[in-house]
């Protein structure tokens, strides 16, 4: 048996939390002074109390911990999945943010980025939630990104160079449209990976060293918006829109990032020479 104090030094957190614990229900004492009102705990619940500890490490809240613990069937790779994956999306948002902030730390200096505060007429960014009723079938080519952010910034550049460089397009089969490409950031089973691909009507004639990625069916963030150039379109008003998407309008909209992948959408628009214009979808949950 151990008091609360003892305890509390095994698993390495404070009495108050313990208490805490005991009132939410999370993790009981094996028994009560009913005199003093002291709480003992057993050599049994040390495996309890360190699981706990950890899982708050990792950023479970106490109702996701007391799940796991109540449920033996719930497997606890999943849930670490999930979890890791989300972290993921939040430290892509918590970049936005910060370039968001330094950006107005540069604006109230005096020295900004004269695009980042430019508003002109021919300049857009307009968002709205659709409904894709079918799954969207692609094939194209892949890089596996080994961390995030990723080491080598021309990671994506590098991969559609060899895209037009190699013609892969055209050793497509069975496309559905000839000028709609695809790049897609994927974060899933614990690694990033980013996609180029085409949409197509079968997945009967996929040639060998191509991926195939289905985009799912359901609710889209979607932002149109363009650029001065197809340079300042894919870098500057990429980034800008895809902070303006996650930070600004998915909120005051009512949604959030669902944290599967994102989504970008290169089509005719996306080829006239002055202000070409592209999509980025991002698939979302309401709040």
């Amino acid at each position: 048996m151990y008091t609360i104090g003892q305890f509390s030094r095994i698993g390495m957190v404070s009495t108050s939390a313990l208490r805490f614990y005991d009132d939410k229900g999370l993790l009981k004492p094996c028994s009560v002074d009913y005199l003093s009102g002291y709480r003992y705990y057993s050599e049994a619940q040390i495996d309890d109390i360190l699981f706990i500890t950890e899982m708050r490490e990792y950023g479970f809240s106490l109702d996701e911990i007391k799940t796991l613990m109540n449920n033996n069937t719930i497997s606890l790779e999943p849930a670490l999945r999930k979890k890791y994956d989300s972290l993921f999306w939040e430290e892509q948002k918590i970049t936005y943010i910060r370039r968001k902030i330094k950006s107005k730390m540069d604006t109230l200096k005096g020295g900004s980025d004269k695009m980042e505060t430019a508003n002109t007429s021919n300049h857009k960014m307009d968002a709205k939630v659709v409904t894709k009723e079918e799954n969207v079938k692609t094939v194209g080519i892949s890089v596996e990104i080994p961390e995030w952010p990723p080491k080598n910034a021309n990671v994506f550049g590098e991969l559609w160079t060899k895209y037009w460089n190699e013609d892969i397009s055209s050793n497509i089969p069975d496309k559905k449209y000839p000028h709609v490409r695809y790049g897609i950031l994927t974060f899933e089973k614990g690694s990033v990976r980013y996609l180029i691909t085409d949409e197509v009507t079968s997945y009967d004639h996929v040639p060998e060293g191509f991926r195939k990625f289905d985009i799912p069916k359901g609710k889209y963030a979607v932002c149109t918006f363009n650029g001065k150039t197809f340079d300042e379109m894919v870098t500057h008003s990429l980034n800008k829109a895809t902070d303006y998407l996650l930070t600004e309008w998915l909120p005051i909209a009512g949604y959030k990032h669902a944290e599967t992948f994102s989504l970008e959408v290169y089509d005719d628009r996306s080829r006239k020479k002055e202000y070409p214009e592209m999509d980025i979808c991002q698939p979302v949950l309401e709040l």
